[in-house]
This record gives structure tokens, sequence and C-alpha cells, in this order.
């Protein structure tokens, strides 16, 4: 008998607990707009123009008179939290002549497989995000590949400080698809740091203090685009050409940073994890889902470098 008895999805706790315990490091979304807990699955959310402020406007006052005061400009954006999920059906035939917790087993499996589909979707929402983000985008010097040519630290220190004129210091990273960020490593402008010596095989943290970021994001995230049934075609997420230099924090808004992953609360977290069971056909059915929305709170927390 399968394990999964009512016809009814219900929440699974242990399959839950065991997607949600998986580090899915080729997926950076999460990590860029990082998941925010919503109580409405839509609404407005309030902004501030952060360079609006930081301006001097603290003045004495004298007795009988009032404080100065600051004004800053405010706008509103809709947001939408959108419900994603995707379901596998386990036939019982595939599964009747094995152990006790077969099932289980393979429910956890497929859930995770279903977790990584759910993951593809968030990187390329994601990735279509930040290019529809209304950054300020300014051309690169020179493509990575011309070795010669290319200033991937002048480009990217120039960011910074497009940035830093925005009022925003904290959480400035460097967003950069992986085989890029292999390319900027190879350009005479990085080479020449290691005295002209082969590879450089640095860490990501060492190669952030040299462009003068607080961390690197690279983005290995592929998908598959050919249609059901047919042989795999993999294609990248995030371009190849460009990359962005962001302020990225997760918390309240106010925390700062580009954006969030707005996640409806009433919905579960960034994985639910559901079984039923159905008799036609005869088969336990895993599903796991999740409601959110892609956000950019701040189009001046970011860059993009164009023509890389």
């Amino acid at each position: 008998m399968s394990v999964f008895a009512s016809a009814s999805a219900s929440f699974n706790p242990i399959i839950n607990e065991a997607v949600n315990e998986v580090d899915r490091q080729e997926f950076v979304g999460t990590r860029i707009l990082p998941v925010q807990g919503s109580d409405s699955q839509t609404g407005k959310y309030v902004l501030i123009k952060s360079n609006q402020f930081d301006n001097d406007v603290s003045k004495p006052r004298a007795p009988g008179s009032n404080f100065a005061s600051a004004s800053g400009e405010y706008e509103s954006a809709s947001f939408e939290c959108i419900e994603y999920g995707v379901e596998n059906s386990l036939d019982d035939l595939d599964i009747a002549n094995a152990q006790t917790d077969a099932l289980l087993d393979i429910a956890t499996v497929a859930a995770n497989q279903l977790a990584d589909d759910l993951m593809v979707g968030h990187e390329l929402r994601t990735a279509n995000a930040l290019s529809g983000s209304g950054f300020n985008s300014t051309a690169a010097t020179a493509a990575m590949s011309v070795a010669a040519s290319a200033t991937p630290i002048l480009d990217i220190n120039n960011a910074v400080m497009r940035i830093n004129a925005n009022g925003i210091f904290k959480g400035i990273q460097l967003i950069m698809e992986a085989s890029l960020y292999q390319e900027m490593l190879q350009t005479d402008d990085m080479r020449n740091l290691i005295n002209g010596s082969g590879t450089m095989a640095w860490a990501t943290d060492q190669v952030a203090r040299v462009l003068g970021v607080d961390d690197v994001v690279i983005c290995k995230s592929q998908y598959n685009t050919a249609v059901k049934g047919q042989s795999a075609s993999r294609s990248k997420v995030w371009p190849t050409t460009s990359y962005y230099v962001a302020s990225l924090a997760n918390g309240p808004f106010s925390n700062g940073g580009i954006g969030r992953t707005l996640a409806y609360n009433a919905r579960g977290g960034q994985f639910v994890s559901e079984t039923y069971r159905t008799e036609q056909p005869p088969a336990s059915v895993v599903r796991v889902r999740n409601c959110v929305d892609e956000i950019i709170i701040n189009s001046n927390a970011g860059e993009i470098i164009s023509g890389a």
C-alpha cells in the first residue's frame, strides 16, 4: 500500500526537510534577490530614491524655530506573487518490488529534481529582472576576449564609484557568468597582478579585494531548451557578454540592495513539498511548489557593464 494514502495533496514534512537541506550552489538567484516573506500575495511597496538623501541639510535651530527638514522622493511599485509548481507521478509498477521505504526514497529523489526545476525557473526570472532593471549601463573598455586591451579592474572600479555616488556603499558585489569570469582572469589586466604568471587560481575573496568589491557571484546555471523527449540542448541562463556590479542585501527593504524575491507566507516558503494518491493511473504523486515574485527595489544600486 502507498504511504501517500490521501487523494488530497498534503504537506510532507520528511520530503520537504530533505529538499530544503540540499545545497544548490549552482543557482545564485536567491543570493542576488534573497527570499523575503510577504503576508500579502499582491500589493505595493514604497521605495526611497537613495540619491535624494545624504544632503547637508542639518542646521542650527534657534529658539522658537523649527528643525531643518529633508525632502526625498518616494515611489511605489506593485508586486504579485505567482504560484509555480511541478509534479512527478511514481507509478505503482515502478516500486512494486522494492523494499518498504523505497517509495519515500524515490519520492525524495523526485522532489529534489522538481525543486531543481523550480530553481531553474527562478534563476531565469532573476536574470530577466536584472536585464530589465533600469540599471545604468556602461560599455566595457574592451571585451574580455581581447586580453591585452580589456581593463576589468578599471571598469568595475568605475561602476563601484558610480554606485557610491548614489549614496550606496554596502554589499557591493560583482555578478558574472562563469565562462566570462574565467576570461576576465586571463586578461593582462588581471595577470599582471601576479607578475604575468600562468592561470590565476585565486579564491573569489582574493579577486574581490583586487576588484574593490565585497564579493563575487559566479553564475554557473544552465537549462535545457529542447522539446520534451528530444536530446538535451543546454543554454546558459546568464549573459556572457555583459555583467553586473550591484549592492546585494537580504532582510527588510530598509537594509538596501537591488531587490528581493518575495514569497507569499500563506503558501509556504522557498519550497513546499506535497504528496497525494491517484488511481488513474495507480501512482503516488510528488509535488513541489512555491509562490514568489522577483522584484527590483532600487535601480540606483546596480550597474550593467556591456560589451564584455
